[in-house]
């Protein structure tokens, strides 16, 4: 109905930014996650055995994910943002973009399977499907393995926020 009284030259988004390409990327994700573990149960969480997902060599160094999660990594912008899942239980998708990247390929190459575990038990818009996707995503682990944007935890920043009100 509002879209019948909306000004004719309106834009309006389209597919995958449109609530419509959302729910269908949604269900993507859903399917995807299917298909994993109906070859595999229990794989769309993890590297081993996930038909969909590459097995990088990550570090794993419990000082720095832990430095991460409680958002004392010396970065502003990503400490703000886990400071704000901490406190809020959410961080908006760009955070949640710079974030994951500063963990896996970005800075302290860690498993996106700890990002996505951690994710999962403080997001309270937590999703199975979406979440581990995301995760594989931006990562590089999964689907898009030439994918060249990682967010850059000093000129997002600076670009976003230049006087770090955030």
């Amino acid at each position: 109905e509002a879209t019948k009284k909306a000004h004719s030259k309106t834009n309006r988004s389209k597919p995958p930014v449109s609530l419509h390409g959302q729910l269908l990327w949604r269900d993507f994700n859903n399917l995807m996650a299917h298909s994993a573990n109906a070859q595999y149960p229990g794989s769309w969480g993890r590297m081993k055995d996930n038909p969909y997902c590459r097995n990088v060599t990550w570090s794993s160094n419990a000082k720095l994910l832990n430095a991460w999660k409680e958002g004392k990594t010396g970065y502003p912008w990503v400490d703000a943002c886990m400071s704000q899942l901490q406190k809020e239980g959410w961080i908006h998708h760009l955070g949640r973009h710079a974030v994951a990247c500063f963990l896996t390929r970005g800075d302290l190459w860690q498993s996106w399977e700890e990002g996505a575990d951690h994710f999962e038990g403080q997001l309270l818009d937590a999703d199975y499907a979406l979440n581990n996707f995301n995760w594989m995503w931006l990562s590089c682990s999964g689907f898009f393995y030439q994918y060249f944007r990682c967010y850059s935890p000093v000129t997002f920043q600076k670009k976003n926020d230049p006087h770090g009100h955030f």
